[in-house]
C-alpha cells in the first residue's frame, strides 16, 4: 500500500466512525424524546434538554463525516491523475464546504499568541502572514469576540484599513471568519476568503463546520510524531507550528527587558516594514543571522 492509499483508507475510516457516531448520537437522542412526557413530569425538561444535546452532537458527528468524505473523495481523484499535481490540502475541503475559494486555521493561546495555523492555498497563507504581521484582522476578531464576521471588500477595508487593503489586492471580495470553541473554552478561529461574494447562509454553514472542526478534527488526533509530542491527525500533519515566534519574542523580551507582549509587538513592526513572513524572521533571530 502507497502513503497514497493509507491517506485515502484512514480517511474512509474516520468518515465511517463519525457516521456510527453520528448514529449514536440520533439513537440516545431519540429515546430522551420519546420518553419526554413520560412521568415524572418533572424529568420533561432534563429529558429536553438531553435530546437538544445529543441532536447538537449528532450534527456535528455528519458534519465531520461530510468533511471526511469529501476530502477522500479529493485524495482519489487526484491518486487516479496520476497524483502528477500538487497533494490537495484538507482545508481546500474545508473552503469548499463554505462555498468559498480559500481557508485557515488559526490556534491561539489564552494570551492571543498564535500555536499552528493550517492554509488551504497562497492566498489563505498570505491572508494569515498579513493578519499575523499586523496583529490585527478577522481571525482575531473572531476570536476575542466570539462572534461570526462576514464582510465584503469594503467593510474589510473599512474595519481593517492596511489588511483590508493588501487582501482586496489578492483579490478577496469576501471573508467570513468564526470562533473556534471546545468545550465552552474558545481555542482559535477559522477565516474562509472569496473572489465572488459570500453565499447565502454562510454564517450557518461557517458555525456548523467550524463546531466540526473544534470538537472531532482536531480533537481526533490519535497518535504523535516521532517526537512524541507533536501530534497526527488530517489537520495537524497540514498544519506549520509556530513555535519560533513564540520564542523569538521571547528571547527579545530578555534581551530588551520588555514583556513578550511588545516584543511580538516587534517582531510584527520588522516584518511589516522589512516585508518579511514573521515566521522566517523568528527564525533568523533565533539562528543569530537577523537583529532588531
Amino acid at each position: 500500500m502507497t502513503e497514497a492509499d493509507g491517506e485515502i483508507a484512514s480517511e474512509w475510516r474516520q468518515f465511517a466512525r463519525e457516521r456510527e457516531r453520528a448514529a449514536r448520537a440520533a439513537a440516545i437522542a431519540r429515546r430522551y424524546e420519546q420518553q419526554a412526557d413520560r412521568p415524572v413530569a418533572s424529568m420533561r425538561p432534563f429529558r429536553l434538554r438531553m435530546a437538544q444535546l445529543h441532536r447538537a452532537m449528532e450534527a456535528r458527528h455528519y458534519a465531520c463525516a461530510r468533511l471526511h468524505r469529501q476530502y477522500a473523495l479529493r485524495l482519489q481523484r487526484w491518486r487516479a491523475a496520476g497524483i502528477a499535481e500538487r497533494r490537495p490540502l484538507f482545508m481546500g475541503t474545508v473552503a469548499d464546504q463554505l462555498g468559498m475559494t480559500s481557508a485557515v486555521v488559526t490556534l491561539f493561546t489564552e494570551n492571543r499568541q498564535e500555536l499552528l495555523t493550517a492554509a488551504s492555498d497562497g492566498i489563505a497563507r498570505t491572508a494569515h502572514d498579513l493578519e499575523a504581521v499586523l496583529g490585527r484582522g478577522p481571525a482575531r476578531d473572531a476570536f476575542v469576540g466570539g462572534e461570526v464576521l462576514v464582510g465584503t471588500r469594503a467593510e474589510l477595508i473599512d474595519q481593517w484599513t492596511e489588511y483590508g487593503s493588501a487582501v482586496a489586492e489578492l483579490g478577496v471580495n469576501a471573508v467570513v471568519a468564526v470562533p473556534l470553541a471546545s468545550m465552552s473554552r474558545r481555542v482559535g478561529a477559522l477565516c474562509a476568503f472569496s473572489s465572488h461574494r459570500a453565499p447565502a447562509g454562510v454564517t450557518t454553514t461557517a458555525d456548523r463546520v467550524a463546531d466540526a472542526l473544534a470538537n472531532s478534527v482536531l480533537l481526533g488526533a490519535h497518535d504523535t510524531r516521532d517526537d512524541g509530542i507533536t501530534p497526527r491527525g488530517t489537520l495537524f500533519d497540514e498544519a506549520d507550528y509556530l513555535d519560533a515566534v513564540n520564542q523569538a519574542a521571547g528571547v527579545l523580551s530578555v534581551r530588551r527587558h520588555c514583556t513578550v507582549d511588545a516584543a511580538l509587538a516587534l517582531l510584527r513592526a520588522r516584518a511589516y516594514t522589512t516585508n518579511v513572513p514573521l515566521p522566517e524572521l523568528a527564525r533568523k533571530i533565533l539562528d543569530g543571522t537577523s537583529e532588531l
